[in-house]
């Protein structure tokens, strides 16, 4: 009798190990997480098309879902997808007339929301997301400089916001490229 109850709760205590064990590889993301799992290869899954597609990346992209987590095959990785806002200052740029000019801009940017977005952002940026910021403020400031040498001074300053928008198309493809989106740029 003894022996039965001991095996009895032996199994009850196991049972309760593993319930816990499985609850504790249950991850959920947040609205403004996106998880990417590693270590799963050749996964199918259906394309937007409908046709049926064999993902040889290994990542798994998961959003504002939860995703159970294999223990020593597959890990777990978060990327942050809350916008930023970035400060760029250019000094000296040269306009169409040959003219000095300092400008001072603020960008909203943030990981693009689609799959695709979220791998090149997490191959790029994964383990420094904190160097978004500054690719950001590098390229904006290459591109404000691109477009401030293209028009006048009078130009710049008549129509700010077209200058912003053309400074937003400019950059629009590197951050684009790099799985971020430019939600705003003011000059």
């Amino acid at each position: 009798m003894e022996t039965m109850v001991l095996a009895i709760g032996g199994a009850v205590l196991l049972l309760f190990f593993l319930i816990l064990f499985i609850i504790s590889r249950i991850k959920v993301a947040g609205p403004n997480q996106a998880f990417i799992v590693t270590g799963r290869k050749g996964r199918t899954h259906r394309a937007p098309d409908g046709s049926r597609v064999r993902d040889l990346s290994g990542q798994k992209v998961v959003m504002g879902a939860s995703v159970f987590v294999l223990p020593v095959v597959q890990k777990l990785h978060t990327l942050d997808l809350s916008s930023r806002g970035i400060r760029v200052e250019i000094t000296g740029a040269v306009s169409k007339q040959g003219i000095r000019c300092n400008l001072q801009g603020v960008a909203i940017v943030k990981v693009g929301g689609s799959e695709t977005a979220i791998r090149a952002a997490a191959q790029r940026f994964l383990h420094q997301q904190r160097e978004i910021d500054d690719f950001t403020r590098e390229v904006l400031a290459g591109a404000l400089r691109a477009i401030v040498g293209r028009l006048t001074v009078e130009e710049i300053i008549r129509d700010r916001a077209a200058f912003a928008s053309a400074v937003a198309e400019e950059a629009e493809s590197s951050l684009t490229n790099q799985g971020l989106v430019l939600d705003t740029f003011q000059l």
